[in-house]
């Protein structure tokens, strides 16, 4: 019986890596939107399947208008220029 137990939990136990990493995601500069200034540093967090996060831009996209009611994507600054990403 105990070892029946011990077998189920192993089953559920992995050492595989996350086959989805997150992401954080900030400005690396000053933005000028709209009259507004945001400062450097503004960041999010995302996961996505993909090892850059600007392939999944609109996961991004979504992430800063959620988070901080802010849309980069409309003035054209989402980009890598004015973005940096880094894995958490």
């Amino acid at each position: 019986m105990d070892f029946v137990c011990l077998f189920e939990v192993s089953r559920f136990v992995s050492n595989k890596p996350n086959p989805m990493p997150t992401f954080e995601v900030k400005t690396n500069q000053t933005i000028n939107l709209g009259g507004e200034y945001i400062d450097k540093g503004l960041s999010v967090q995302i996961s996505t399947m993909f090892s850059n996060p600007f392939d999944d831009i609109e996961k991004i996209h979504k992430a800063f208008i959620r988070v901080h009611g802010i849309d980069f994507k409309k003035e054209g600054y989402l980009s890598l220029g004015y973005f940096g990403y880094e894995k958490v």
